[in-house]
């Protein structure tokens, strides 16, 4: 049997309407010599994905697209890419997230730079927010979410992602016992063999922010779980609590010292950041514990 040269994998948990908004974007892409692999993350989803994804599999595959889909019970979006990566026989493996709305030229764009750099360990490109409505949380994460860093000083991420599937084996791929930060962790181990990170400017992946301040602090506390796991054991809790507290002043007092703010747009924000850091003390408080972190 003759593969695609690419396969895109999608983990998707729970975010049905936003796989639909991203499986359009991917069956619009200028190139066109990969399949789709979409993996249910949802472990009430058993033995195979639930009845809504495989509605949209069938949607999508009476179109012409190459997709399948398969489900995953243990969690972690991390092992879901895993299981996704084991199903496919592609030379190159791309990864987005079910939020994410790739730009029709993206694999193109990715597959060009990879082509250009074929010993590169990542080609990775730009994550471009955008404002999904006028609240007060999409404001604050138009202002602060790392996606709009766009660089990869600090390690790819999978929302945007290209890869060989000779170099993820050869790397034993994720490391499935992080919840949050393993691309970031995998970027790291990548560069320590040796391979380099490639930005490719072209590789575009578009994400809306989040609109919910419930949304926002599930991210928040996703996210300080990958790095209470990166973290030493050594006084773990005290250095995240640090870097808790760190950041929260400093995106604080950014606010509080922009010239060119608006005054209500500056106290919902900082509404939004206190809310923020006081979940974020509560997961630490969880964390020390011996609370898991989230999925």
């Amino acid at each position: 049997m003759k593969h695609p040269r690419v396969s895109v994998i999608v983990p998707t948990y729970r975010m049905d309407a936003q796989l639909r908004e991203c499986l359009t974007r991917i069956a619009e892409q200028s190139y066109r010599n990969f399949d789709v692999i979409v993996v249910d993350n949802d472990a009430e989803a058993g033995k195979g994905p639930s009845p809504a994804i495989q509605a949209l599999i069938e949607e999508f595959s009476a179109t012409g697209l190459a997709i399948m889909a398969m489900a995953h019970g243990e969690p972690g979006s991390y092992h879901a890419r895993h299981a996704g990566v084991l199903r496919t026989g592609s030379e190159l493996i791309a990864f987005t997230d079910a939020d994410c709305r790739p730009r029709p030229s993206w694999m193109e764009a990715a597959v060009a730079a990879f082509d250009c750099h074929p010993d590169a360990g990542v080609i990775s490109g730009p994550v471009t927010l955008f404002p999904a409505d006028e609240s007060f949380v999409s404001s604050y994460e138009m202002r602060h979410s790392y996606l709009g860093r766009n660089d990869i000083d600090h390690g790819c991420i999978t929302a945007n992602w290209l890869m060989s599937r000779r170099i993820y084996d050869e790397l034993n791929g994720f490391d499935l016992s992080l919840r949050s930060g393993g691309d970031v962790e995998f970027s790291r181990r990548i560069k320590a063999a040796g391979y380099r990170l490639v930005w490719a400017d072209a590789m575009i992946v578009e994400h809306p922010t989040r609109t919910s301040l419930h949304d926002l602090v599930g991210k928040q506390r996703r996210t300080l779980g990958g790095a209470w796991n990166r973290s030493p054991h050594s006084l773990r809790a005290l250095r995240v609590l640090k870097h808790v507290l760190k950041r929260g002043w400093r995106r604080s007092r950014s606010i509080l010292q922009d010239p060119n703010i608006d005054p209500r747009l500056a106290s919902g924000l900082l509404k939004v950041q206190r809310s923020v850091t006081l979940a974020e003390l509560r997961e630490v408080l969880r964390l020390t514990v011996g609370g898991k972190p989230e999925r």
